[in-house]
């Protein structure tokens, strides 16, 4: 794995393919009409993990004391509020619109907290897990 070590930007995007394959899989286990990969919304946050496993790599080469890795973990707050807060929000409007105005809005845009947390966690770890092997 000498190539990841090298090339460290590949794991953030690893992390985020991976989160969006589990993301189907546990889309098939509970038998959703419609499959989100690289999709807004749906456990886990791919966004999350994507800036979870950025996060972590910068940690694992620079240090926890380093300035790229404070910006890093701005960056990360940035992106998981956003999805929390902001992308929720317009998900509940485009249900509003779709219910009133008869649209066919999507209306999985954001995520909740739990689903931002485990994307984060899930990036994290894995990016731990490939740096470390």
């Amino acid at each position: 794995m000498d190539f990841l070590h090298q090339y460290p930007i590949i794991i953030p995007f690893i992390a985020i393919l991976s989160a969006e394959l589990l993301k189907v899989v546990i889309d098939l286990i509970k038998k959703r009409p419609k499959l989100r990969f690289i999709n807004p919304g749906g456990m886990p946050s791919g966004h999350s993990a994507f800036v979870g496993s950025l996060v972590a790599v910068v940690a694992y080469r620079e240090g926890v004391e380093s300035t790229l890795f404070m910006f890093a973990a701005v960056i990360a707050l940035i992106v998981m509020y956003d999805a929390v807060t902001l992308r929720s929000a317009a998900g509940k409007h485009a249900r509003a619109l779709n219910k009133h105005h008869n649209m066919n809005l999507e209306e999985s845009l954001g995520h909740n907290l739990w689903e931002v947390v485990v994307g984060a966690v899930f990036g994290a770890g894995l990016s731990f897990v490939l740096l470390v092997i």
